[in-house]
C-alpha cells in the first residue's frame, strides 16, 4: 500500500497534493523508498528462516521459484495479451505484429536489470508515459537475493553464526568502500544491505527484545541524527526495528485472514494506477491511492487464490528421485 501510495503523486501530477513523508515531515525519503526498504528487510528475515527450516538446496529453491514466477508470468500475459490491446494507441494489427509483445513477457521473466517496462502505445498519454509496470523493478533484486541465500546455505554458513555474521560484515564494508566490486547493479547495493539486515535479524532473533520503548527510542535517535552523516544508518536501523514492532507488537492488521494478497497486490499496484490515470487522469493522487490501493488488493487475493496458493501445492513434491523432503 505504501508503494501504490508513493507512485500515486508522479502519475497523477495534476495537483496541489503532496506526499507526507519528503515532501511535508522532510525525512529525506519518499514513501515508495521506504517501503521497499521494509520488504527487503523483511524478506531477508522470512527468506533466510525458510532456509534454516527446510535444510535443502532444492527444496528451498522449488518454494521461492514458486513463490514469485507463477503469479508474474500470469501477471504479464494479462498486461501484455489484455490489457496492452485494450488501452493501446495503435490498431490490434499493428498491436500483436510488434515483437514487443512477445518480448514483453520474455525478458521480464528473465529476472534481468535490462527488463522492459514498455508496451507498444501502452499508456502513451498518461503522464507517467508507456510504464506498463515499473514496481517490477524490485523483482531481480529480490531474485538475486535469493541465490545469495541459497549460496550461504549450500556452503553451510548457517550453521555457523559468527562465521555468516563476519561475512555479512565483509559484504557490507565492500558495499560501502566500493561497491562496483559485488556482482550487483547499483541501484540494488541498498537493497541488498536491508536483506542483509534481515537475514542478521533472523539469525539473532532469539537475543532480540522488541518493545514500545525501544521503538521510541531508537525514532528519537534518528530524529537527532537528521541532517548527519549517521542520519541514512540510524534510518534504516530504525526501519528495521519498525518492521517488528509493527508486525509483533501492534498487530493492527489481519489482511491474510482471506489469504495472502501481498505479492498479487504488489504485482497490480502499477498496472491499476495506469489504468485509473488512462481512464481519469484528472483524479487526485489521495483517491488514486484509495481507489488503486482497495483494487490492488482485491486482486491480490484474487491471485492468491486462483495462482499462488494452487502452485505452492507443488512445493511437496520431489525435484529429484534420489532427493527426500526433510
Amino acid at each position: 500500500m505504501l508503494v501504490i501510495y508513493g507512485h500515486s503523486f508522479p502519475m497523477f501530477p495534476g495537483s496541489d497534493e503532496r506526499e507526507i513523508f519528503s515532501n511535508i515531515w522532510h525525512w529525506g525519503i519518499y514513501s515508495g523508498d521506504i517501503a521497499v526498504d521494509i520488504f527487503f528487510v523483511v524478506s531477508g528475515f522470512m527468506v533466510s528462516g525458510s532456509y534454516m527450516r527446510r535444510a535443502g538446496l532444492f527444496q528451498f529453491l522449488k518454494a521461492r521459484i514458486l513463490r514469485i514466477v507463477p503469479a508474474l508470468l500470469v501477471c504479464l500475459l494479462i498486461s501484455a495479451y489484455i490489457i496492452g490491446p485494450l488501452v493501446t494507441t495503435l490498431s490490434m494489427r499493428d498491436y500483436f505484429n510488434s515483437p514487443d509483445v512477445l518480448s514483453y513477457v520474455w525478458n521480464d521473466m528473465q529476472f534481468s536489470s535490462a527488463m522492459q517496462f514498455s508496451l507498444p502505445g501502452v499508456f502513451e498519454t498518461n503522464a507517467h508515459k508507456l510504464t506498463v509496470n515499473g514496481s517490477l523493478w524490485t523483482l531481480p533484486a529480490e531474485f538475486r537475493m535469493y541465490v545469495f541465500v541459497a549460496i550461504l546455505g549450500a556452503l553451510g554458513l548457517f550453521q555457523s553464526r559468527v562465521m555468516l555474521t563476519l561475512i555479512l560484515a565483509a559484504l557490507w564494508v565492500i558495499a560501502l568502500i566500493n561497491p562496483g566490486l559485488l556482482p550487483l547493479h547499483p541501484m540494488w547495493v541498498r537493497l541488498s544491505g536491508f536483506f542483509v539486515l534481515g537475514i542478521l535479524i533472523q539469525l539473532y532473533r532469539e537475543k532480540i527484545t522488541i518493545s514500545h520503548e525501544a521503538m521510541v527510542a531508537l525514532a528519537f535517535m534518528t530524529f537527532l541524527f537528521r541532517g548527519t552523516h549517521l542520519y541514512p544508518y540510524s534510518f534504516a536501523i530504525t526501519l528495521a526495528y519498525f518492521c517488528f514492532w509493527f508486525g509483533y507488537r501492534l498487530k493492527l492488521l489481519n489482511v491474510d485472514a482471506f489469504g495472502d494478497p501481498s505479492y498479487g497486490a504488489y504485482l497490480w499496484g502499477w498496472p491499476v494506477l495506469q489504468l485509473l490515470a488512462w481512464r481519469f487522469p484528472g483524479m487526485s493522487p489521495h483517491m488514486a491511492f484509495v481507489t488503486a490501493g482497495l483494487g490492488a488488493l482485491l486482486l491480490g487475493y484474487v491471485s492468491w487464490h486462483l495462482v499462488e496458493r494452487q502452485v505452492l501445492r507443488l512445493k511437496s513434491i520431489k525435484i529429484l528421485p534420489f532427493y527426500k523432503n526433510s
